[in-house]
C-alpha cells in the first residue's frame, strides 16, 4: 500500500505532533507498506540520516503569511502517487492541497486539535467533510474538537504511540543524589510552567529541570528568580529530540502541570512512563485522563493549584517505592496501549476497510 502523509514540520523539528507523524509512518513502513511525508522544511537541525525507512519530501518556505507556510512546492508534492492520504490537522497548505488533487484517492485526516482561524476553518471542514475516516487519539477529543460535530460517524480511536524500544534502555532513576522532576515541552501559557516553579518553592528539596523553549522563556527565568528557586533549576532549552531519554535518566518522576485541554493528550507522559517513570498531572477533562492513572501510573492533581501540585510532588519525592511501582505500571500500560507498532497496525487496517469499501 502506498501511503502519502501530509503534515507541517517532521523530524528533527521537535514536537508531539512531528513525533507522532514519524511513529506512524516509519511504524507502516516497518510493516511493509510504501510510505512518504510531506512536510515544509523548517529552521530546525539535526543529524537526518536517522532509521528512516519512509520517504521524506521537505518543500522549501519562503516565510509565513499570518501563521501559514507559503510554500508552493507543497501543493505539487501533495500529488505524489498514493494509494492514501493522510492529512494531519490542523494543517491549511494541505487542505488546499488535497482540495486541489483529484477527488479518486480516498482521504484520512488525524484531528490532533481543531483549526483556531475562522477563515482557514473553512479549509478544514471541507477536508474533514471529503475524508471517509477521521482519526483522534481518545475518546475526549471527540467532545473537545469543534470541528467533528456532525461527523462523528466517521471518527476512529486510535491512540497515539510510541517505539518503545528507544526508552526501554532508560535506566532506573538515579540511585543517589537530589530527587528531580523534569518538565518536556513548550514554554507557552497552557502549560502551566509558572505553577510548576511556584509549586516548587515549596519544596525546598526537589530540583527541576526544563527543556523545551518558546515565548514564555523570559518571563518564566524571571519568576524562578523572584521565587528564589534559580539555583534548583536547570534550563536546556531546545533539546535534540534523540537526546530527551538521557534527561529521562536524570529525573525520578515527570510533572505536566497543563492548565487548559490545549493538552490535547500528552505524549510527553506516554515517554516518562515508558521509561519507568511516574507522572504528575492535571485534572484535565482531555485525553491525559486516558493516558495515566492516578494512583496506578502517577498523581493526578486540580488545576492551577501550586499547593496540592507541591504536595504530589512531596509524595513521590519522598517514598522511592511508589515511584518504583508507579513507574513499572507505567511501562505496562504503555506496552498494552500506546506503541508505535499497535498504532500503525489499527491505522492499517483502516486504511484496509477504506480501500475495500471503495472497490
Amino acid at each position: 500500500m502506498r501511503i502519502l502523509h501530509l503534515s507541517r514540520y517532521y523530524w528533527p523539528h521537535s514536537g508531539g505532533r512531528e513525533r507522532v507523524v514519524q511513529d506512524l509512518a516509519e511504524g507502516a513502513a516497518a510493516l511493509g507498506h510504501e510510505v512518504e511525508v510531506v512536510a515544509v522544511e523548517s529552521k530546525a537541525r539535526g543529524d537526518r540520516r536517522s532509521r528512516q525507512q519512509s520517504r521524506i519530501t521537505r518543500v522549501f518556505s519562503f516565510g509565513t503569511l499570518g501563521s501559514q507556510d507559503f510554500a508552493p512546492g507543497y501543493l505539487a508534492a501533495a500529488w505524489h502517487r498514493a494509494d492514501i492520504i493522510h492529512v494531519h490537522h490542523p494543517h491549511t497548505l494541505a487542505d488546499v492541497a488535497v482540495m486541489l488533487r483529484a477527488r479518486r484517492t480516498p482521504l484520512v485526516v488525524t484531528q490532533h486539535a481543531d483549526q483556531k482561524k475562522s477563515p482557514q476553518r473553512i479549509a478544514s471542514r471541507i477536508t474533514l467533510k471529503r475524508a471517509k475516516g477521521i482519526v483522534v487519539p481518545s475518546r475526549a477529543h471527540i467532545a473537545l474538537c469543534g470541528e467533528l460535530e456532525g461527523l462523528e460517524t466517521k471518527v476512529e480511536v486510535i491512540p497515539f504511540g510510541i517505539d518503545e524500544s528507544r526508552w526501554a534502555d532508560v535506566p532506573p532513576e538515579p540511585a543517589e543524589g537530589p530527587i528531580r522532576a523534569l518538565f518536556i515541552g513548550r514554554l507557552v501559557r497552557y502549560k502551566g510552567v509558572d505553577i510548576l516553579l511556584r509549586a516548587l518553592e515549596r519544596v525546598p528539596e526537589l530540583r527541576l529541570d526544563i527543556v523545551g523553549t518558546g515565548p514564555e522563556a523570559p518571563r518564566l527565568r524571571t519568576l524562578a528568580q523572584a521565587l528564589a528557586v534559580t539555583d534548583r533549576v536547570r534550563w536546556y532549552g531546545q533539546y535534540p529530540d534523540e537526546d530527551i531519554p538521557r534527561r529521562m535518566a536524570e529525573a525520578h518522576f515527570l510533572v505536566l502541570p497543563s492548565v487548559t485541554v490545549e493538552e490535547m493528550f500528552g505524549l510527553a507522559a506516554v515517554e516518562a512512563m515508558a521509561a519507568g517513570r511516574p507522572v504528575i498531572t492535571t485534572d484535565l477533562p482531555s485525553g491525559l485522563r486516558e493516558v495515566s492513572s492516578h494512583g496506578e501510573t502517577g498523581l493526578v492533581v486540580p488545576l492551577r493549584d501550586p499547593e496540592a501540585l507541591a504536595r504530589a510532588m512531596t509524595e513521590l519525592a519522598g517514598d522511592r517505592g511508589m515511584r518504583a511501582r508507579m513507574g513499572a505500571a507505567g511501562r505496562r500500560r504503555v506496552v498494552e496501549k500506546f506503541t508505535r507498532q499497535q498504532m500503525a497496525e489499527a491505522h492499517i487496517a483502516l486504511y484496509e476497510r477504506i480501500l475495500a469499501g471503495r472497490r
